[in-house]
């Protein structure tokens, strides 16, 4: 059996689900979703079921697992959710390492919040856990054809995100995504200042014919009071995650924020020759970059 605690907005979901089907196909058992975090976190919603994901997999609800596993699996999470902080903290290190994701491995309990990727071995244990963000395309990478097609949505759309679809589909979309929400400005992820944007909507204006920019965002009012665009814009507003998560990757090219979100709109996209603007700089203080990013992206100094 193998257990996917899942916790973070859709961005975040999308990586965890796709690192855990990687993991049933090497075991070949049965994966349950573990959703409880989402009863008190309040900030994103849980909703992988609006994609096209596994038919088999159910609640861990339905899982068997007895009371004394789920306690001591939430042990497990808290201590190593600890540590890990800790190990930052006291070391200025933005990763716990390799060997450290080796020793929970070898207890069946695929553990991480590192940026880099690790790995995975193989090991004989009844029940395995996951838990962490696996934020790197080489996590699923032999399997990223059925990975595309699992996390397309399904959920039929709003007429207000058809509307958007109908438009996006029948011009040169470029999905343009901003972070500038207070959990973004107010933390190591803010790296990425309006001038970035504005100079890789120019990068794709020069490649591209008839672009037309269509913004997304975590606080799309903040965009319209602070941006000057050079080029016309369209907003993208007051729509699920997943509905926007769909008109993101109905786009031809894209100019990404450094969030799980606007990687994964621009990863599903179905355009061979999908352009891919990224910032060089992922997090403030990092070390080094992790390992989220593709060989196929344009990185602009930021």
């Amino acid at each position: 059996m193998i257990i996917l605690k899942l916790t973070g907005g859709l961005g975040n979901q999308i990586f965890q689900y796709a690192y855990a089907r990687f993991i049933q196909e090497m075991y070949n058992e049965p994966l349950f979703f573990d959703t409880t975090a989402y009863k008190k976190y309040k900030i994103r919603n849980f909703s992988l079921f609006n994609l096209n994901i596994s038919k088999e997999i159910q609640d861990i609800q339905f899982s068997g697992l007895n009371k004394y596993d789920f306690v001591r699996l939430k042990i497990h999470q808290k201590i190593y959710r600890a540590y890990q902080r800790f190990y930052k903290l006291t070391f200025e290190r933005d990763a716990t390492g390799e060997r450290n994701f080796l020793k929970y491995s070898r207890k069946g309990l695929y553990f991480t919040f590192d940026r880099q990727y690790y790995s995975s071995i193989k090991v004989d244990k009844r029940i395995k856990c996951i838990y962490g963000y696996f934020q790197s395309e080489r996590y699923f990478e032999n399997i990223k054809n059925e990975i595309k097609t699992e996390l397309k949505v399904i959920t039929k759309p709003s007429e207000k995100a058809q509307f958007y679809l109908n438009e996006i589909l029948s011009s040169n979309a470029i999905g343009v995504s901003i972070r500038c929400g207070e959990d973004y400005i107010n933390s190591h992820l803010n790296v990425c200042s309006k001038e970035y944007y504005y100079k890789g909507m120019e990068i794709i204006a020069s490649k591209v014919k008839n672009p037309v920019f269509y913004i997304f965002s975590d606080n799309i009012n903040v965009v319209k009071e602070f941006y000057n665009f050079k080029y016309p814009v369209k907003f993208i507003d007051n729509l699920p995650d997943y509905e926007s998560l769909r008109l993101l990757y109905s786009c031809k090219h894209f100019v990404i924020a450094n969030s799980s979100f606007s990687w994964a709109g621009a990863y599903l996209s179905d355009n061979e020759q999908k352009i891919i603007v990224a910032p060089s700089k992922w997090y403030k203080n990092s070390l080094r970059n992790p390992d989220i990013y593709l060989k196929s992206m344009i990185l602009v100094e930021v």
